[in-house]
């Protein structure tokens, strides 16, 4: 695999995921799947529960039928932004999601995420 230069990006990529919560929990918030022969690096991630306080935030990846948990904030307030705290490497088909816990029915949950794209 080649190494990652920042100045060697396509293009960059932001997104900005808002949505409700369910009536299950954990509740997952998630960005679209990292089309083929791409890579998405993520630089800046945050989420946030704009409702309610909630007992945890995971950061994973779905790769296939597998998860991969990257980081955890617990106890997280009311429009407390929880932040990735480091860069975040999806190869094709990976879909990055933010897992949230005890996150009340018809809570606005907010998920941003920020970095770049390049060909594979």
């Amino acid at each position: 695999m080649p190494k990652h230069n920042i100045n060697d990006f396509d293009q960059l990529y932001r997104c900005t995921c808002r949505e409700q919560a369910g009536a299950t929990s954990p509740h997952r918030v998630k960005l679209v799947p990292v089309p083929a022969k791409r890579s998405r690096i993520l630089t800046h991630v945050t989420v946030e529960n704009l409702t309610h306080g909630y007992t945890k935030c995971r950061l994973g990846i779905h790769a296939g039928a597998k998860d991969h948990y990257l980081d955890e904030l617990t106890d997280p307030l009311q429009n407390e932004l929880a932040v990735s705290r480091s860069d975040i490497v999806l190869g094709e088909g990976d879909i990055f999601f933010a897992e949230l816990t005890d996150a009340t029915c018809n809570d606005y949950l907010v998920l941003t995420a920020i970095g770049w794209e390049a060909k594979l």
